[in-house]
């Protein structure tokens, strides 16, 4: 029997009320869930259903200028799309959420401002919340070291770590306005140097420019136990990296998928932080990369122009041990040179990780070179090619020689900036000071150097302490190479150690505020007489 115009108003209504009936019940139900979620530090808390949800809305919103998704439900793990109605109905109570229109397998709506900025807030709510029941900071545990003109990278970094779950309070940049004028490492950035858990290092070629920056670097590679991540600009890699922060590290860039998950890896590894959707990860990563790659399309640097170019290759000199050595014989303008004249001017300028053995044996194969006797005979004619286009050849060159100096001046300040040096230590630099030493004995050489230690205690009234650790102390100058081997009883058997020039330059002309620490450390150690 075919209904009539009645039995299907009734109907209707029947219907509108089941589906308001539903509605209502939705309603109710998320406002249970919602009232019930806590609110730290004035963020309320999303459940972790709806936290999944809204990150998938993020990930498909192609304008965050209007913030409008149009959706099908597949976009949902499925456990979710089940109850795709209950958890967009809690994002519009959680205020994240408006102008919600379902269909059949999908809908549209419009995500609202504060959604795109949820996750970075409720990583900094949790922080101070942390913060505030411990009765402690947050510490500055990740420390990015940047030169201030590459701020905008510096900041794209910190809001991939919010936004991968990292409160913004535990991260440190140290490029404080005014910092990278100086030399001086400021208060604050000696403390969070000190805490920092993992340490970043954005490069660029005004990073190298820095002195303060370079002292930043020395610092970071001193600190041995906390890793190091350098992170290149286009115009750095690691043939042109030098200093602390060189080719011994591998580069990382913000353009490589692998190298941004890497740096995540690491970072989060490091700093404990808590477990993060792989979803919201991937999100950010593109972020940061699409950042970044924008940025680099703005971006100008002034990097110096050789003003002359090479009139000759150097293409058949292959290696930087080749290279250094040919810059010695450039500069001196000899054909001839002794392996020991070599190890001297390597050790007098402080350059590092040379084989002057592989050197020798590869430029005596250029043009009828030799080696007798531990001397290096370059070849005529390579010398005489070599030496008529030195002008533009020794620039070229020293790039290599650069890579290779490390100055113990910069380590040495490096150490001190950290306030970790042992205070027996201290007392050694103390008597290196006052008694202007610049050699130190070794094997049967030591006992002269304890007599003269002995003898600078006794003047000065101060215990033995040392005296009794002089061979700890010469083992900390080797070790952080602020000296060097000159003098030797056998092969391999240093019986004495000279300063290193720069280190030697800095210390006879020490710095008040440096002699006068070193003076409360002698106080320390102020003996009282018996009489």
């Amino acid at each position: 029997m075919a209904k009539t115009p009645l039995d299907k108003q009734i109907e209707k209504a029947r219907k509108e009320a089941q589906r308001n009936a539903y509605k209502e019940e939705l309603r109710q139900r998320a406002a249970s869930i919602v009232s019930s979620q806590p609110i730290i530090n004035g963020v309320r808390i999303i459940d972790d259903t709806a936290e999944t949800v809204l990150n998938c809305l993020l990930e498909n919103c192609k304008d965050s200028s209007t913030g409008h998704v149009s959706y099908d439900n597949d976009i949902f793990p499925q456990a979710v799309s089940r109850s795709i109605g209950l958890e967009i109905e809690k994002l519009i109570q959680y205020g994240m959420v408006t102008s919600y229109i379902p269909w059949a397998n999908g809908g549209m709506l419009n995500l609202l401002p504060c959604s795109f900025s949820y996750f970075e807030r409720k990583a900094t709510a949790q922080a101070m919340s942390l913060a505030s029941t411990t009765g402690e900071k947050v510490d500055s545990i990740i420390f990015i070291s940047h030169r201030s003109t590459d701020k905008d990278v510096a900041d794209m970094l910190v809001d991939f770590f919010c936004g991968t779950g990292i409160p913004r309070n535990a991260v440190f940049c140290s490029s404080l306005p005014g910092n990278d004028i100086n030399e001086k490492i400021s208060g604050e950035v000696k403390a969070a140097l000190k805490s920092s858990a993992i340490n970043v290092a954005i490069l660029s070629h005004s990073y190298y420019e820095s002195a303060y920056c370079l002292n930043e670097a020395g610092v970071l590679w001193y600190r041995d136990d906390v890793p190091v991540i350098p992170i290149a600009l286009p115009e750095i890699t690691s043939n042109n990296m030098f200093g602390f922060l060189n080719n011994e590290y591998k580069l990382r860039c913000l353009d490589s998928d692998d190298d941004i998950s890497y740096i995540y890896d690491a970072v989060s590894e490091a700093v404990s932080a808590p477990q993060t959707k792989h979803s919201i990860i991937t999100r950010e990563n593109q972020k940061l990369r699409e950042r970044y790659v924008a940025f680099l399309g703005t971006r100008e640097i002034q990097i110096p122009v050789p003003t002359t170019t090479p009139a000759i290759s150097t293409a058949e000199i292959t290696t930087d041990d080749e290279r250094i050595v040919l810059y010695y014989i450039l500069k001196k303008n000899v054909r001839k040179v002794s392996k020991a004249a070599i190890y001297d001017w390597l050790n007098k300028s402080e350059i590092y990780d040379v084989d002057i053995d592989n050197a020798f044996d590869l430029l005596s194969s250029l043009a009828g070179g030799t080696v007798e006797k531990d001397t290096l005979e370059f070849g005529i004619e390579a010398f005489r090619k070599y030496s008529a286009n030195a002008a533009s050849v020794l620039p070229e060159l020293k790039e290599c020689v650069v890579r290779h100096t490390k100055l113990a001046i910069n380590t040495f300040k490096a150490i001190w900036s950290t306030d970790t040096l042992d205070p027996t230590i201290g007392l050694f630099i103390a008597y290196i000071i006052d008694k202007r030493m610049s050699t130190f004995g070794d094997r049967w050489k030591a006992d002269g150097q304890i007599a003269s230690i002995k003898q600078w205690e006794s003047k000065n009234t101060l215990d033995d302490t040392l005296s009794k650790n002089y061979g700890t102390c010469l083992e900390f100058l080797v070790q952080n190479n602020f000296v060097y081997a000159s003098e030797w009883t056998g092969p391999g058997n240093v019986r004495q150690f000279t300063l290193c020039p720069s280190l030697q330059e800095y210390l006879f002309n020490c710095p008040a505020e440096i002699v006068e620490e070193l003076q409360k450390l002698k106080n320390a150690h102020y003996c009282d007489l018996p009489f």
